[in-house]
């Protein structure tokens, strides 16, 4: 075949506030507890198209879904010219839509009236406003779900995928688009076309918290899914939704692969998105980081700009896990949390915060009686600061706390200690081993999750 490049986007969570007017404590605050940069993302996304349009021997624009920031009409009437810019300056441009681009509660935000509803799209209403963006180049589209399939060039196809499911509780396929979706890839096969595809919810969990914490973020039924499309003859496929930035396969058990490039927020830390390069030596993936916004941001790099937002909310979080617990409510929705489930913890929740804000290394693994394991290096670290690294470099696809590592030796000497006592089960009640789950989280060394051939 020949080679074949594009870029993959993914939730740009786009807040077109040049033309919504929140302003005020109300928003400030909104803009504050979240870990993408909604003020800035106008800017963040310019940026990143400008670069786009740079490129002149590029040009694919894939964009999987979360379009906008919880699908206000302004938002998704702006990103269109955005679009369309980036199509008059000869891109060709892919896009698939999710649940924060019609589901969502659209909010403006003032002072003066506090929350107040915006407008938003439907469904059919989005696949018609998005019809120059991926749907007039279809050679074949599933009606029910709007998930469409294209020729990229002679010998490449790719199938656009919508995993809406219900809107709710399901987000994933029925069997009728898997029917579909296998039916494109036979006849892809039978045109002597390679085929991948984009979607935009994991069928992979990109960090072993996953099925743990965070089951209903995954693509329903994957467990199933995944290997039924590896099996049928997918091989990749780009996501979003996790905001992680993350690349990993599954093996069915014909020993199929399937793997998933999955790629962070465009306007989250780290600000990335990814180029690709498709071959017969398969997918080379390279990042591409957002270096600049034409924005103030009191003279900080938009990088670390970024990362230290994203610090803010974690902090946030602990913070008001012990001392505001209804804004602790708020911000648990970032990671899935469940009012109802929360409450019942509620005064264990606020005593653990209590705990997790006081303790350093050394007082941590003396309380566990792991003092042997402490590193003088970083007795004095504080936890929640290594906590904060650790999500960063979770969402940044950077686990690099490796074995070897002071951190990684002393903070699973206390897990194994922990895990003798606390019994953690997955969604499904297989028991989980929590040293094993946190090594996981604190170490990736399988695959380059920002530079790879695949």
């Amino acid at each position: 075949m020949k080679k074949l490049n594009f870029y993959h986007l993914t939730d740009l969570h786009y807040y077109a506030n040049e033309r919504i007017g929140s302003s005020g404590e109300a928003y400030d605050l909104k803009c504050k507890l979240d870990q993408k940069c909604m003020a800035e993302s106008g800017a963040i996304i310019d940026s990143a198209f400008k670069s786009l349009i740079e490129d002149k021997e590029t040009e694919i624009v894939l964009i999987s879904g979360d379009l906008t920031f919880d699908g206000e009409q302004q938002s998704h009437d702006a990103l269109v010219e955005k679009l369309r810019n980036l199509k008059n300056n000869g891109k060709r441009v892919f896009t698939t839509f999710a649940t924060h681009d019609f589901y969502m509660h659209a909010r403006k935000y003032t002072d003066e009236e506090g929350e107040t509803e915006l407008p938003k799209y439907t469904r059919a209403q989005l696949r018609e406003l998005y019809n120059d963006f991926g749907y007039s180049e279809a050679i074949a589209e599933h009606k029910n779900s709007y998930s469409y399939c294209v020729q990229l060039s002679d010998d490449v196809r790719m199938l656009a995928l919508n995993d809406d499911g219900d809107f709710d509780e399901f987000c994933g396929y029925y069997n009728d688009l898997l029917f579909w979706i296998k039916d494109q890839i036979e006849d892809a096969k039978r045109a002597g076309c390679e085929i991948f595809a984009m979607t935009h919810h994991p069928l992979v969990e990109p960090s072993p918290i996953y099925p743990l914490f965070s089951h209903k973020a995954m693509l329903g039924g994957y467990e199933f899914t995944a290997p039924y499309l590896a099996d049928s003859g997918l091989k990749y496929v780009f996501v979003g939704h996790t905001h992680i930035h993350d690349i990993d396969y599954i093996e069915s058990k014909k020993g199929n692969r399937l793997y998933q490039i999955n790629t962070a927020s465009l306007i989250a830390y780290p600000l990335a998105y990814r180029k690709i390069e498709f071959s017969d030596n398969g997918m080379d993936v390279k990042t591409v980081q957002v270096k600049s916004i034409d924005c103030d941001l009191g003279g900080k790099d938009v990088i670390e700009y970024a990362k230290e937002h994203f610090v803010y909310m974690i902090k946030a979080v602990f913070d008001t896990v012990e001392n505001d617990f209804e804004t602790f409510l708020v911000l648990s929705k970032g990671f899935s949390g469940e009012d109802d489930k929360l409450r019942k913890v509620q005064p264990v929740l606020q005593k653990l915060g209590k705990l997790i804000n006081s303790l350093t290394f050394g007082k941590l693994c003396g309380l566990f009686g792991c003092g042997k394991y402490v590193d003088n290096s970083i007795r004095d670290k504080k936890i929640v600061e290594f906590i904060c690294q650790v999500i960063l470099n979770m969402y940044g696809g950077t686990e690099n706390y490796s074995p070897d590592t002071p951190e990684y030796k002393a903070f699973i000497a206390v897990c194994k200690r922990l895990g003798l006592v606390i019994k953690l089960k997955d969604y499904q009640g297989n028991p989980v081993e929590l040293s094993e789950l946190i090594a996981g989280i604190l170490y990736d060394g399988e695959i380059d999750d920002w530079n790879a051939v695949i």
